[in-house]
């Protein structure tokens, strides 16, 4: 058909866009603006050439598709506005694929393309009711989508027969493929397929059993898989796998290997080592024995660590070497032993720490060291020749208090020695309560004196103190164990009484305090008078607190000799008195803690009726809290002999005095 042309005018800046129209096959452009003159500034001039109804099949007339990937097959049209498409296989197979029509053009996708889609296919288009084209193209299809696979069953084992089994995947057609298998450049088998009549994808097997050498090992076993197809254009043809030849053995000569050695000092970092011959590499597992035949697994690697040893890692370790392709189990033992010092494992009182009085008590020490220790436990108040003393244990039938304390046990071997203490606590009630009394239990008034209670006894005892009213009862007076009293005065006396007391008991301890007073509130009376007639008789009555009881004696001022009489009874009398009694007395009232001196003024007149001699003064003289002294005898012998003769010296008297 020879091409139709018309002149198409059209706005300069139309003038690069393309030409929408489904006859258009080619854009022409007039020439430059310049060349035509000034009208062309305005307009242009397109020349189109248009074609008559044409189709064409994308790609060729023959294609090759591997099975498994996606194949577009797309039919064109030219000169048609209206084009109608149909697609069929040559034999009108089903077209096995997805048809999309478009406006000039048609496409049948395969995806994936499968053996189904090995046919000649038809593209027919309708131009109208009465053009109509047809093309055709056809699809040749083969598989040959990845390397070749080896696998040697089973297993290679030195010395053993094995089969070297290649697999090439999902070929078609198998009746071109040809395979080779090679040990190194050493061509073991080949074999073709050209028989097979497969009409689908399938994996192909070759085979090959032979014996390995010990040469064998490390040497590649190469499956050359070829599928060479005449007049079919694809890549690759040729696929290639190699595998060394990898003999599996052992487990075998294993050994294992400590350091720093099977004899590492506590607190060393101890490794242990499993060394094994084995291909492949095999499982390693590390177990020991324990102490009490049972097995401890302990981890899965060939080096067992232990970054700080103690003695509980002695023992016998066990390494179990596992090689799962040959399916052989080897064992390897080692003997650990931790030396070092003691360690104090355990120090413990049973049935507790702290028991009551009678208890049935036990104390155990244990400790770990290699080579073993010796194990002393003993009190440490106790010397060392004395018990409780023992290896190891100590036991205490009906515990007393004087069991308390603290308890050390010293475990020692030639690396050194180590300690440990544990303290006995003994519940039981007041002991061995005591008073002290400073400065003492007789003390002057005004003095301060400390009385402090002591007493042993576990919880430690509460001090309290009573003192004996005058109805003989204890009254509580003060709660800790030391009393104080201040200025003490003579009420204060009597007897104190220290109660220590706890959950388990108490007991009591009395002291009897004195207060000591010097002579006080002196009375003295003098009978008849202090002025009396000569052969009267003078009674001088004295009375006085102190304590202790107080002595008295009297002096009479300007004598000769000083002569000092003491009392009796309290009582002074003098009998026929004279004008020689006549003067001052001193009256010297007096204990061990002071004295009071009174002064008497007796004056003597006149005469008795038969003055016949004078009569000697004697002075008998006494305290209410004066203590009898010997002198009394004396006063009475003086006495009589006055009265036997008549008249007494006072001088002469007292000069008698022993």
């Amino acid at each position: 058909m020879v091409p139709r042309a018309f002149r198409l005018y059209l706005p300069r800046s139309l003038l690069w866009q393309r030409l929408v129209t489904s006859d258009a096959q080619k854009l022409i452009r007039e020439p430059e603006p310049g060349l035509l003159g000034d009208a062309c500034l305005r307009d242009c001039r397109l020349w189109v050439a248009v074609k008559g109804f044409e189709m064409e099949i994308t790609p060729a007339s023959r294609i090759v598709a591997q099975i498994g990937e996606t194949l577009i097959l797309t039919c064109n049209t030219t000169g048609c506005a209206s084009p109608s498409f149909s697609w069929r296989t040559q034999m009108d197979n089903p077209l096995g694929g997805t048809v999309n029509n478009h406006r000039t053009y048609s496409t049948l996708t395969m995806n994936p393309v499968s053996i189904v889609n090995s046919h000649d296919y038809l593209c027919t288009v309708f131009c109208g009711a009465k053009e109509k084209k047809e093309k055709s193209i056809k699809v040749e299809l083969y598989s040959f989508p990845s390397d070749p696979i080896i696998e040697i069953s089973p297993s290679l084992v030195a010395g053993e027969r094995v089969t070297v089994i290649c697999k090439i995947p999902d070929v078609y057609p198998s009746d071109h493929l040809e395979v080779l298998l090679k040990k190194e450049e050493h061509v073991l088998h080949m074999e073709n397929f050209y028989e097979d009549d497969s009409t689908n994808t399938e994996t192909k097997t070759v085979t090959y059993s032979f014996n390995p050498t010990a040469e064998d090992i490390g040497k590649e076993i190469t499956c050359v898989a070829k599928l060479p197809i005449a007049n079919m254009d694809f890549e690759p043809k040729e696929r290639v796998t190699s595998q060394k030849l990898n003999a599996n053995f052992g487990p075998q000569n294993t050994i294992i290997t400590a350091s720093p050695g099977n004899l590492p000092m506590e607190g060393d970092s101890l490794k242990l080592t499993c060394v094994t011959e084995s291909n492949p590499p095999p499982q390693i597992v590390w177990r020991k024995h324990l102490a009490d035949e049972s097995i401890q697994h302990l981890t899965e690697n060939n080096v067992l660590s232990i970054p700080h040893a103690r003695f509980t890692d002695s023992g016998q370790y066990i390494c179990e070497v596992i090689n799962l392709v040959t399916n052989k189990t080897e064992k390897a033992t080692v003997d650990i032993v931790i030396q070092g010092a003691p360690n104090i494992a355990e120090l413990s009182i049973e049935p507790s720490t702290t028991v009551q009085e009678g208890e049935n008590v036990s104390i155990q020490c244990s400790a770990e060291s290699n080579p073993p220790p010796k194990i002393i436990l003993r009190r440490k108040s106790d010397s060392a020749d004395m018990g409780p003393y023992s290896e190891g244990r100590i036991l205490l039938p009906s515990v007393t208090f004087l069991n308390g304390g603290d308890y050390e046990c010293v475990a020692e071997n030639k690396f050194g020695k180590s300690k440990s203490e544990i303290t006995l606590n003994v519940e039981y009630g007041p002991k061995n309560t005591m008073i002290s009394v400073i400065p003492a239990t007789a003390v002057k008034e005004g003095e301060t004196v400390m009385m402090k209670c002591t007493s042993s006894g576990n919880p430690a005892p509460v001090i309290s103190w009573k003192k004996k009213n005058a109805t003989g009862q204890s009254e509580k007076i003060f709660k800790d164990a030391t009393l104080t009293i201040q200025n003490i005065q003579s009420q204060d006396l009597g007897l104190y009484e220290c109660e220590a007391y706890n959950q388990f008991g108490k007991e009591e301890k009395a002291v009897k305090l004195l207060v000591q007073v010097p002579p006080q509130n002196i009375t003295v009376l003098v009978y008849p008078s202090e002025n009396v007639k000569e052969g009267e008789n003078v009674t001088i009555i004295c009375s006085t607190y102190s304590n202790p009881p107080s002595q008295m004696v009297l002096k009479k001022l300007h004598q000769e000799k000083e002569i000092i009489l003491p009392s009796v009874n309290g009582t002074f009398i003098l009998y026929n008195v004279t004008k020689n009694d006549t003067g001052r007395y001193l009256l010297d009232v007096f204990n061990e803690v002071g004295n009071n001196i009174k002064v008497i003024e007796i004056a003597v007149v006149g005469r008795l009726e038969k003055p016949d001699q004078m009569i000697p003064l004697i002075i008998a003289f006494s305290c209410v809290t004066a203590v009898a002294v010997p002198v009394v005898a004396i006063l009475i012998y003086v006495s009589r002999k006055a009265k036997i003769n008549g008249s007494y010296s006072l001088v002469k008297a007292l000069r008698l005095k022993v």
